[in-house]
């Protein structure tokens, strides 16, 4: 008992002499002492950082003021799982923890930062996307029901949720532009002629300018939206007549649920077309007018677009937010 007792260097620490001699009872106490207390630092050590590593994975970001208590935990924990045994890897253990503490702790107050910048975006689009619809109006809930045709569509094509829910919120100001376009134009109770139809047409490029210098994430990705939902994968689009390989993924998402709500919808111009009226037309312009891919997508989601085209009906009180 004392040579193991040795090997650990716990002799000297509790001050035993080389000659002193202990009772088997008392040595056998000494070391069933250290042993349990040793297991349940190491237990309690590797719990916290499975507890870290599990946050990490599953977590949105790993950048939390949890992550952060959690490392200096385990750093108090090292202290004394190692000092036992060896002093100078207790300080390095240490230190090393400390580091990753405030290093986490730094992180999350620079993810609150962006959260916090994300909400502003978010509160801005939600404005944004309540003056565009009250521009106009005979549109009704065209932009709400826009944005949910469009998550279900981006949920349908496999996309991350956090994306699905980026585009619902961005693809509200797809029509962006439209609020420098004259409402003469815009309400007119007839069909546009040429001229007018060309000046419809720019609501896509003011849409892009007017996000150009706005900075955020989702503000950027409103304005790729802005500038493509009307381009075509045939290059026959506006406002640039891109090719099918320079069109946003959100903007051929926003195509197709923007038509097919507009079909659907009753206009000063126009009856609103029956569903599977409006179905067949998207469906018969695949390659051509839409990407095939989000057709596809399009078809298999049909029965969810349906279901949030009668939950969100005109004439209906909604949010956006």
């Amino acid at each position: 008992i004392r040579d193991l007792l040795q090997t650990f260097d716990l002799w000297e620490k509790f001050g035993f002499d080389e000659d002193i001699t202990l009772s088997l009872r008392t040595q056998t106490v000494i070391v069933l002492i250290m042993t349990v207390l040793n297991f349940l630092i190491y237990v309690l050590f590797f719990r916290l950082i499975r507890r870290l590593l599990k946050i990490i994975s599953e977590g949105s970001t790993p950048f939390t003021k949890e992550t952060a208590l959690i490392f200096r935990k385990s750093a108090y924990f090292s202290v004394i799982l190692f000092l036992v045994y060896n002093i100078f890897i207790a300080i390095i253990a240490f230190s090393a923890l400390m580091l990753f503490s405030a290093l986490f702790e730094y992180g999350a107050y620079l993810q609150a930062k962006a959260d916090e910048t994300n909400r502003i975006q978010e509160e801005m689009i939600v404005s944004f996307a309540e003056i565009t619809e009250n521009k106009s109006a005979q549109t009704g809930n065209h932009v709400k029901r826009v944005s949910e045709y469009s998550r279900i569509i981006a949920e349908q094509l496999g996309l991350p949720e956090e994306e699905c829910e980026r585009i619902r919120l961005a693809s509200t100001m797809h029509d962006i532009g439209k609020l420098l376009i004259p409402a003469e134009i815009l309400e007119k109770p007839s069909k546009l002629t040429d001229e007018e139809f060309e000046i419809i047409k720019k609501h896509s490029a003011y849409g892009g300018e007017l996000l150009d210098n706005v900075e955020g994430e989702i503000m950027q990705l409103a304005r790729r939206i802005a500038l493509d939902h009307h381009e075509r994968p045939d290059g026959h689009g506006y406002p640039d007549g891109k090719d099918e390989n320079e069109i946003s993924v959100e903007g051929r998402i926003v195509a197709v649920a923007d038509v097919y709500d507009a079909l659907t919808s009753k206009r000063s111009y126009k009856q609103a077309w029956k569903p599977k009226q409006a179905y067949d037309e998207i469906i018969k312009n695949t390659g051509t007018q839409f990407d095939s891919k989000v057709i596809e997508a399009f078809k298999q989601a049909y029965p969810k677009i349906e279901a949030a085209r009668s939950r969100y009906a005109d004439g209906m009180e909604l949010s956006f937010s």
